[in-house]
């Protein structure tokens, strides 16, 4: 059997137009690993959105008593609180002046970068994702064509592809999907580069879009096997587009590595948690059903006899009956009593049967709480009339389920500010960087004229200096010479010479 092309093949040195063949039949490979996820994550979506749309879906949509929606929300401020804050420094505590002045600039530019590119909704966006199905994605656009700024983005599920992998180390390629109307590919591709044939269509619900523009999928490769990045669609015989990397970055790729809550084993296909207490939500929707539709038939109703006076006199009652209390006449001969005027239909099997549903079902929200982690977080609700040790163990049993989510999270986190540091240093002029910054360092200019004026203030001090001594030492030679001048002392009578 004939050996199939792969990926790294797709790279040669000639100057024809590269067949796309190689490269969608990766990213259509890659697609086909995360086909059964991609229809987890449809469910979930429209589970949580409460959609009706899916077949079925209906009947398990309880928003009276929706318990994934609350224990969902519930999570979200657990896992994710506030926008991150980038911290540069150097790897080691060294104390440099410059350094220490250098991180400083990076970090304030840093920060105003993720300011500007609104790094609470992506975090909120991929918090969502990580808790929902398992994986959240973001990716990271440099542009200079009216001003100099790097952008973060949010990539829905099937907007992103990568080389199927055991670990992300092991990883190849990357993708990212956009979608572009035909002038749009027009315009960044060229009329040459046979766009017209591409796979235009409305994209409906299933790709989260609204808009009714014929839109087709171009997908943005970097493969770190040939260092190229190259962009293909659907339709097209050929690569639409080529080049090196653009964004010097450490990582190549320019997306940290996903926000991965549970694997599949050896790989990189998420496993929502959904999926471990799905048939508990649905027993537990089950039983909340049964127990409303017991409670709507509950009444309370009772027998009359018809005919006569007592029938004609209870008669008039039912008119004005409402459906908490309903008398219902019979003949008098079927009536069985003490002979009583009415006879009360029991409501006991009623009451015991909701009971025991209600019951079952708190049985199965506990395990429910057990299994999602709910109970930990509830446990870690501190009371402020606790002991401080009390509270530091309730601390500790609420993050104990969420830890590696929020660990995640942080990790994320860095990723972005790491690689938005690394394109703002290769790409941003030292003038951007002082304005986004709002610094005030020397320019070369600036050093020279502060080199000359010291060295023109040292050579004053020299010569400052050097007229003191010269002062000095006339000075000592006139007091010398005056010395010298004045006769000897004479002595004292009556002391004898010595």
């Amino acid at each position: 059997m004939d050996e199939q092309p792969q990926f790294a093949d797709t790279l040669e040195n000639t100057d024809e137009p590269k067949s796309s063949d190689v490269l969608l039949a990766a990213l259509s490979d890659a697609a086909k690993a995360f086909d059964v996820w991609y229809g987890q994550c449809e469910r979930i979506d429209k589970i949580f959105s409460l959609s009706r749309s899916m077949s079925g879906l209906s009947d398990w949509s309880d928003p009276e008593f929706d318990l994934f929606w609350s224990s969902t929300e519930i999570l979200k401020p657990a896992v994710y609180a506030r926008p991150p804050a980038p911290a540069v420094s150097t790897r080691f505590s060294i104390r440099d002046p410059f350094l220490d002045q250098v991180s400083e600039m990076l970090e304030r530019v840093l920060s105003t970068t993720l300011d500007k590119t609104c790094i609470d909704d992506v975090m909120q966006a991929v918090r969502d994702d990580l808790i929902l199905t398992g994986r959240g994605v973001s990716w990271l656009r440099y542009e200079d064509e009216d001003r100099k700024r790097v952008i973060v983005e949010h990539l829905e599920q099937r907007d992103f592809l990568h080389e199927p992998a055991r670990k992300w180390s092991e990883v190849g390629w990357v993708a990212r999907c956009a979608w572009m109307t035909k002038q749009e590919m027009r315009d960044r591709f060229g009329m040459s580069s046979g766009y017209a044939d591409a796979a235009f269509a409305k994209r409906g619900e299933k790709y989260g879009m609204s808009d009714s523009s014929e839109k087709a999928a171009v997908w943005e490769v970097w493969s770190r096997v040939d260092k190229r990045v190259y962009w293909v669609t659907d339709g097209v015989e050929t690569v639409l587009d080529e080049s090196e990397p653009f964004l010097d970055i450490e990582g190549f790729f320019p997306c940290p590595k996903p926000a991965y809550a549970t694997l599949k084993r050896r790989s990189l296909v998420p496993v929502p948690d959904y999926k471990r207490y799905e048939s508990t939500l649905e027993q537990i929707n089950d039983l909340t059903s049964r127990i409303y539709g017991l409670l709507d038939q509950v009444r309370v109703r009772g027998l009359i006899p018809s005919g006569g006076d007592v029938g004609s006199a209870v008669q008039s009652l039912l008119d004005e009956a409402d459906d908490d209390m309903m008398l219902i006449p019979v003949p008098a001969s079927s009536l069985v009593g003490n002979g009583d005027m009415v006879q009360w239909l029991p409501l006991d099997m009623f009451a015991n049967t909701v009971q025991g549903l209600i019951t079952a079902r708190q049985q199965l929200i506990s395990d429910y709480y057990e299994l999602s982690g709910i109970s930990d977080i509830m446990r870690g609700a501190s009371d402020a009339q606790e002991t401080l040790g009390a509270q530091q163990l309730k601390s500790q049993y609420g993050s104990v389920r969420i830890r590696e989510k929020v660990d995640a999270l942080v990790q994320h986190a860095q990723a972005i500010c790491a690689i938005a540091g690394e394109i703002i240093c290769e790409n941003f002029d030292a003038k951007t960087l002082l304005e986004m910054s709002l610094s005030k360092m020397p320019t070369d200019s600036d050093i020279k004229k502060q080199i000359a004026t010291v060295k023109k203030q040292g050579e004053q001090a020299l010569a400052h200096i050097a007229s003191q001594i010269r002062e000095i030492e006339a000075r000592t030679n006139v007091q010398q010479s005056v010395a010298q001048a004045q006769p000897p002392a004479p002595q004292p009578q009556g002391v004898p010479a010595q």
